[in-house]
């Protein structure tokens, strides 16, 4: 794989939130090595530990950053333990984060993997429970600045690989999942736009919606059915709030049928 030219731009992608220090920390370290370093927060806001969560949004959010961008995602029930930190090197981005399955979606055949096994590039003090601070952070930095992957870790050829939710296709009707709500209370599934009939009866919770939307616009408390920016449906109220007044949860499923059978 030939070498990337680097954006110099770090994305950060974790569950700590902003109510504690955890998230200035890891770019305070990133700009003592790379004092030039773009560092942009995609989310601090994920669920405690949801690496599914993190994985779908890395999925949906990478595409659109320059190539040579470094993302650092960090959602680790795992820290502290044998798992591994790791760099992932795709033909136009790096990911680093720990090796629990958040970059699936990243291990296409021409990806490669590398486990971070060379403490001379970590931070001189390593806590069990803070690696984004004393692994993931220091190599960004470095990654971004320009070290290539080869000097930072080891090729691996068995990353962990999630089972990610897919949609049941049966004769008569798709079963899909619930796999994010967005702060709107949005639904999104795991159905994409292709799989959908073109005349399309959606169910979920015991309400029933006939068609798909191309708006959110509708009077105030209509369920909708929506293709979102992702290309997948969506389950929306307009001008209200879909996960609360369905009492909805990442995990439920959303049926879609053929209105014309």
């Amino acid at each position: 794989m030939e070498s990337i030219t680097r954006s110099g731009i770090i994305t950060l992608t974790t569950d700590f939130g902003l109510n504690d220090a955890y998230v200035g920390m890891v770019k305070g370290v990133i700009l003592n090595i790379f004092p030039s370093a773009k560092i942009i927060d995609l989310t601090h806001n994920i669920e405690p530990q949801n690496i599914l969560q993190a994985g779908y949004l890395l999925k949906t959010s990478v595409p659109y950053f320059p190539e040579g961008t470094v993302h650092l995602a960090v959602v680790d029930p795992g820290v502290g333990t044998s798992r591994r930190p790791i760099l992932v090197q795709t033909s136009e981005q790096f990911l680093v984060g720990p090796d629990n399955g958040i970059f699936t979606d990243f291990f296409s055949a021409n990806a490669k993997v590398f486990h971070l096994c060379r403490p001379e590039f970590f931070l001189s003090q390593i806590s069990q429970t803070f690696h984004a601070r004393d692994i993931f952070a220091p190599v960004s930095a470095r990654l971004a600045k320009g070290m290539e992957p080869e000097k930072l870790g080891e090729a691996i050829p068995d990353p962990k690989i999630l089972t990610l939710p897919q949609p049941e296709i049966q004769p008569d009707r798709i079963l899909g999942r619930i796999i994010h709500i967005d702060r709107f209370g949005n639904l999104i599934t795991n159905i994409p736009r292709l799989q959908i009939p073109e005349k399309a009866l959606i169910r979920i919770l015991g309400k029933e919606i006939p068609g798909i939307s191309t708006s959110y616009t509708a009077p105030r408390g209509t369920l909708l059915a929506i293709i979102g920016s992702s290309g997948l449906l969506e389950i929306s109220l307009a001008s209200d709030n879909a996960a609360l007044r369905l009492k909805a949860r990442v995990g439920q499923t959303v049926e879609v049928r053929n209105a014309e059978t």
